[in-house]
């Protein structure tokens, strides 16, 4: 660690020269990161020059008041608090409540049921807590030699003659692009991309790592090593020998270290292009930080339909969990647009291959050797995502699934008495995989209060006191989980299509999710078959090229038959009970109506909920594959560029109803609210014999 602290000291003081020859160009902070890295902590910057023109920043800390970012978190932390207030109280009156009526609730075991799904969802809350409450962090900006390299947009700056001593300080790195069978155009593009950095060209490489045997692609590579005359591209193909695990893409990219001699190794995957100002980004937050092991930035994608019906985008996981985690230096690596030391990828062996999503566990197989990493929130990467409904479920199962996996072969290392990870560090390690044993919860619950409503089972017990004050603490605690949801978003863009997005998405995965979870519970192996979404998306092509487009789609309706039953069973159960409620009650049985109202609600909402994926099908807003090429931009050297600024979701008009729902929820649960507080709900609900 000494050697590699006096490394790159030396680095610096050989950067100081160039930094010195740059003049003012050198010295002022580039406008679009000067507002990235002022606008959560605002500052006044003053300039002034000492030593060897070396600028000198003096920071004044405006008012609190002026950090809305910061006002933001502390008022979003307060509702955080207050619905988890407000969730135990209710849990715990309930608890207390069914122990005094023990008898009646043994006779009717879906009410245990529903408070045991109740209970272990408010465990979930208090873990995923974790990503709410740490606070937002940007990276400070780099020193002089990291502003140096930060700023550097264009080659133009230097002379590659004159400077050629001066960039070959510059630290070494590696593009590493892994590929398996994608249609040969899609890699080629990325390899242009990345050979197109700004960034001195005798100071880097990429590397084309070929597990698809693809010859095109070979051919394409030998002939940009024949015409540019350099070896700054660099094509392998690694043998597989049969009965030898090779590891899927962890085993392509160790294969790639093997010829690779550079001080950090960039990984992408072969449908991302880089934009040009990648390598210098990124490299000023880890070049002179030996406890940092990577740097990560948000994934984008160029096909996205419009609206982002299925969540593609993931705006909450990038915009808020990633910026939030990044306080602890535990930002996780997903598996693109990121750069590795190369010094603590060796220490560690490497990629590790316990699991399919070789990246998350890569990553905290690193944070627990006590190392770190850093997020920035910048679009600088963006590709595609999958064409088809189908190939995009099996991704988001294969995520799980090495999820499952790496809780199981790493629990021990990461959580035992020898783990090097904080406390906040180990949930987010556990919550990744507990994410998706929810789906369980919400199979349990979803059933339970579906037949509650369709058989009319009694979820009512105690007395009419204990019933109001229950209405009461349940009323305040989705209030308030409401509230916080709302304000929770702001800091994600476009909040109303993305948290809308979010919670469906919650929902209508669900079933997916449960089948993932019981594959790898009772047939754990077959978890570890690996089909790269690119053959999903060729062969289902090829194999419906033919066919009448309407065809397709009620093809493709036997990938969501479980959403349309449960949209068919549900709004049956709303309507025959609410026809068998009038006409027994009449519209004025208070308790009766709250029942059927409520459940109704939540019902119709989840309906709702699982109509997206069956809307995607049938009506979808999304691009063909043979358009995407016109979804780019090329440069006259037919390099693919993007605006960073432009690499997100597009609004659609669908979000107006999630919208008006949400509201519908809260209206109601204001009525009962209200209702529990006044003398209303004693009046309009007197005492009757309650249906078993």
């Amino acid at each position: 660690m000494a050697d590699q602290d006096l490394t790159e000291r030396r680095r610096a003081e050989d950067l100081e020269p160039l930094v010195a020859k740059l003049g003012s160009k050198s010295f002022n902070l580039h406008h679009h990161h000067h507002h990235h890295y002022t606008r959560l902590f605002p500052r006044i910057f003053v300039k002034t020059r000492v030593g060897k023109g070396f600028p000198v920043f003096n920071f004044k800390i405006f008012p609190l008041i002026f950090n809305h970012k910061l006002i933001l978190h502390i008022f979003t932390s307060i509702l955080l608090i207050t619905y988890l207030a407000t969730n135990i109280n209710y849990v715990w009156f309930k608890i207390s409540l069914y122990y005094k009526e023990l008898p009646a609730i043994l006779a009717s075991p879906w009410m245990p049921l529903v408070l045991g799904c109740e209970v272990l969802y408010l465990i979930c809350a208090l873990i995923s807590a974790v990503d709410y409450l740490v606070p937002p962090s940007i990276s400070k900006p780099p020193s002089h030699v990291k502003l140096m390299l930060h700023n550097l947009s264009k080659l133009d700056d230097f002379d590659p003659k004159s400077e050629l001593a001066t960039l070959k300080r510059y630290p070494t790195v590696h593009v590493m692009i892994p590929c398996c069978r994608e249609p040969t155009e899609i890699p080629q593009e990325s390899i242009l991309a990345a050979l197109a950095l700004n960034y001195p060209k005798e100071r880097f490489k990429v590397f084309v790592l070929d597990d698809g045997g693809d010859d095109n692609l070979k051919a394409f590579c030998d002939a940009i090593r024949v015409e540019s005359g350099s070896d700054q591209l660099l094509y392998l193909r690694r043998r597989k020998i049969p009965g030898v695990p090779h590891n899927f893409k962890c085993g392509n990219m160790n294969y790639g270290l093997q010829h690779s001699d550079a001080e950090y190794v960039v990984m992408m995957d072969a449908d991302m292009i880089l934009h040009p100002s990648f390598l210098n980004r990124l490299l000023p937050h880890i070049v002179n930080s030996p406890q940092i092991s990577f740097v990560q930035v948000p994934q984008t994608f160029y096909n996205l339909p419009i609206g982002d019906p299925l969540n593609d985008a993931c705006g909450f996981f990038y915009d808020r969990v990633m910026v939030h985690r990044n306080t602890l230096g535990c930002a996780t690596c997903v598996g693109t647009g990121v750069i590795f030391r190369r010094k603590h990828l060796d220490e560690i062996g490497g990629f590790q291959p316990q699991s399919i999503t070789e990246d998350t566990i890569t990553a905290y197989t690193l944070f627990n050797r006590g190392y770190r990493s850093v997020y920035i929130n910048e679009k600088l990467q963006v590709g595609l995502t999958p064409w088809s409904f189908e190939a995009f479920v099996k991704q988001r199962q294969r995520w799980g699934q090495g999820a499952v996996q790496q809780l199981a072969a790493t629990w021990r290392a990461m959580l035992g008495r020898g783990s090097k990870l904080n406390v906040l560090q180990k949930f987010c390690y556990f919550w990744h995989t507990g994410y998706y044993y929810m789906s369980i919860l919400n199979i349990i619950l979803v059933l339970t209060l579906w037949s509650a409503l369709a058989f009319g089972l009694n979820l009512v017990v105690g007395s009419d006191e204990d019933n109001r004050i229950l209405l009461s603490k349940l009323a305040a605690f989705l209030l308030s989980w409401r509230a916080f949801w709302f304000i929770m978003w702001m800091e994600v863009p476009q909040s109303i299509q993305s948290r809308n997005r979010d919670e469906s998405t919650f929902w209508w995965m669900t079933p997916y999710f449960f089948d993932m979870i019981m594959n790898a519970t009772f047939n754990f192996k077959s978890t570890f078959k690996f089909v790269p979404t690119g053959n999903i998306d060729r062969s289902a092509a090829h194999g419906k090229a033919k066919q009448h487009p309407w065809v397709r789609k009620l093809d493709d309706l036997k990938h969501v038959r479980v959403h349309i039953v449960f949209i068919i069973m549900g709004v049956l159960a709303v309507i025959i009970r609410s026809y068998i409620t009038i006409k027994r009650y009449g519209i004025y049985s208070c308790k009766e109506g709250l029942t059927v109202v409520g459940l109704s609600l939540f019902i119709l909402t989840l309906c709702l909920h699982m109509s997206v994926p069956v809307a995607h099908i049938l009506w979808p807003t999304g691009f063909k594959a043979e358009q995407r090429k016109s979804l780019l931009k090329y440069d006259s050297n037919g390099v693919p560029i993007f605006d960073p600024s432009k690499a997100g979701p597009k609004w659609h008009s669908s979000l107006i109803i999630f919208e008006i729902v949400a509201y519908m929820n809260v209206a109601f649960w204001i009525f009962v609210y209200w209702a529990s507080h006044t003398n209303a709900y004693a009046r309009y609900c007197p005492s009757h014999p309650i249906r078993q």
